[in-house]
């Protein structure tokens, strides 16, 4: 059985909603669980390496259609830092 990932736009989600999908997809590439991941604590001291980073912003775009820089999880290492990266990038498209 296959299902359809549904893709949201980022105006479609709120900070907290955007924390908490980070933060599962983070416990899910680091085999761990969702409570274990603080979100200020770079996603590296948890395993995390360039191949996670590439699939989590691979994730990202098939979610939300937003399409990052392959280093952007390196620039912005933390759940809290992204959060704010993309919330900021909202505001700006919304603005234009």
């Amino acid at each position: 059985m296959s299902t359809k990932h549904e893709q949201h736009s980022l105006q479609q989600i709120d900070e907290k909603q955007l924390r908490q999908w980070l933060v599962t997809r983070a416990a899910k590439y680091a085999k761990k669980d969702d409570a274990e991941i603080d979100c200020d604590t770079p996603l590296s001291q948890y395993g995390l390496d360039s191949v996670s980073a590439v699939a989590i912003a691979v994730d990202l775009e098939d979610k939300f259609g937003v399409v990052l820089e392959v280093d952007t999880l390196w620039k912005y290492p933390t759940v809290n830092l992204v959060v704010e990266m993309l919330m900021s990038t909202r505001q700006q498209s919304l603005q234009n």
